[in-house]
This record gives C-alpha cells, sequence and structure tokens, in this order.
C-alpha cells in the first residue's frame, strides 16, 4: 500500500505539472536568422524584417495600423497559389501574449513590379504578412513562425494536394525579429518656384576704326602745298 503521505505530496503536484507541461521542459524550437531562404515544401521563404505601417484594410476601408512581415516568396509547385487564406496564410503565424499562433489578417505581394494576391510558379513574390494593431501597441519583438507544406493524399480520397502540417505543433522556422517603429515621414513637397530672370544679351565690342581728319577744304590729298612768291 501506498502511505498517505506520499498520494497527498503527488495529489499536490497534478495541478503544478499541468501548469507547467510536465516534468521535462519542452525545448523551444532555436530561432532561425533572418534573410536566408527556408525550404517550407510548396514555398521557398526568406524572412526579411517586421515594421509597424499603415495600410488599407479588407474591402477598400480607409489606412489601419499594422505589424508588416516582408518576405520573398517562391512558388515551387506547378499551379498558381493564393497569398491568402487556402495559401501562404495558412502556413505563417504570429506569436500572441497568450502563446497562440495566429494568421495574418491579409497578405500583399508584389511580384516583377505589379500588385498580386498570388505567387505564381517561379516568380518571385515581395509579400506582406499583415497582422491588425491596436494603436496603443508598439511592440519592440514578434516571434514569427513557418509551417510546413506536405504534398498527400486527403483523408477521403487518393487525389494528392499541397496542405500545411498542423499536427504536433512543429515548425519549420521560427524566427525572433526586432520591430521598427513607424516612422513620421513628411510628405514630399513640391520645391518653391525660384523667379526667372530674363537673361540680357551681352554687348559686343565693335571693332575700332583708325581716327581719320577731316579734309581741307580745296586741299588734295597728296598734293603739294603751294608757296607764296615773294616780288
Amino acid at each position: 500500500m501506498v502511505p498517505l503521505c506520499v498520494l497527498g505530496v503527488l495529489a499536490a503536484l497534478v495541478p503544478l505539472l499541468w501548469v507547467t507541461g510536465g516534468l521535462k521542459e519542452t525545448p523551444k524550437q532555436p530561432s532561425k536568422p533572418a534573410g536566408k531562404p527556408l525550404d517550407a515544401g510548396l514555398f521557398d521563404i526568406t524572412v526579411r524584417d517586421a515594421r509597424i505601417g499603415m495600410a488599407k484594410g479588407d474591402f477598400g476601408s480607409g489606412p489601419e495600423r499594422f505589424l508588416i512581415v516582408r518576405m520573398r516568396v517562391a512558388n515551387k509547385g506547378k499551379e498558381t497559389e493564393s497569398l491568402g487564406t487556402g495559401g501562404l496564410a495558412d502556413g505563417v503565424g504570429a506569436l500572441t501574449k497568450d502563446g497562440k499562433w495566429v494568421k495574418p489578417d491579409q497578405v500583399e505581394g508584389v511580384a516583377a513590379g505589379a500588385e498580386t494576391n498570388v505567387a505564381q510558379p517561379g516568380l518571385p513574390v515581395e509579400a506582406s504578412a499583415m497582422w491588425k494593431l491596436h494603436p496603443d501597441d508598439s511592440p519592440a519583438k514578434l516571434t514569427v513562425g513557418l509551417r510546413e507544406w506536405k504534398y498527400e493524399h486527403g483523408f477521403t480520397d487518393n487525389t494528392y494536394t499541397w496542405a500545411v502540417r498542423r499536427e504536433g505543433g512543429k515548425l519549420v522556422g521560427r524566427f525572433s525579429l526586432p520591430v521598427a517603429a513607424m516612422s513620421a515621414t513628411p510628405r514630399p513637397t513640391a520645391p518653391a518656384a525660384r523667379p526667372t530672370t530674363t537673361a540680357q544679351p551681352t554687348p559686343t565690342a565693335r571693332a575700332s576704326r583708325p581716327a581719320t581728319r577731316a579734309p581741307v577744304p580745296g586741299a588734295a590729298t597728296g598734293a603739294p602745298r603751294p608757296t607764296a612768291s615773294r616780288p
């Protein structure tokens, strides 16, 4: 039989273990450095940085405050994939204070200089995963996680498709990013017009002529002067 004192100790340990997660602490997945490509199965993803910024909200609403994570995304599949729900966003998460992973509220992208909401095979996309931010929140750091995509068949049929693996909570990449504050950059203004002045023509020097003496009336040029004769 087990002594009552031992049972009492075990009973006291049960709630404590439930809170702490057991006798052995689960090791955290090490953070990966930003700026290096990561193989997430369907996508190659390079997480760049995180910042606070303004962007248009859903359904064309006015500018809202977002926590924005910039990343380069390359679709390795054979079909065009969405950047939002049903695509890239399903495999991206931000860690909240409560320890939960949440998907981005929206994802925008630019490919070949044009805005896009899809990732085409072989065409890299500069994507921005965005989470709505309360006006009073200005986090200094953000933890972002990337899940793995697997090409496998479904549970009810043998059709193969790409799907995010969520079981076990394992990530293929975990990033701890400093968050850059939103810069209050003034809108560029056109420079003030400078007064224009009409250029005055530069006077040109006139060729100088040799000075000439006025001719004496009745005298021929170069003729000898007459001499008076004495009586």
